[in-house]
């Protein structure tokens, strides 16, 4: 395979690694804006699983 060959594919590579660092940024940022002493441990729990699964089930579809 020639190196003209892997560019559009690494180019793809490189955009869909940033769309997940933005991803990660915004689940870091609504998991740090929970306050954990509100919640008993399952509820914290259920609300950080809704959040991953809001922030990143999007890529399934």
């Amino acid at each position: 395979m020639e190196i003209s060959e892997l560019e559009p594919i690494l180019k793809d590579t490189q955009d869909e690694l940033i769309k997940h660092q933005e991803k990660t940024q915004k689940f870091k940022e609504y998991v740090q804006g929970l306050f954990i002493d509100v919640y008993t441990q399952d509820e914290f729990t259920r609300r950080v699983d809704a959040i991953f699964n809001e922030t990143f089930a999007r890529d399934k579809r």
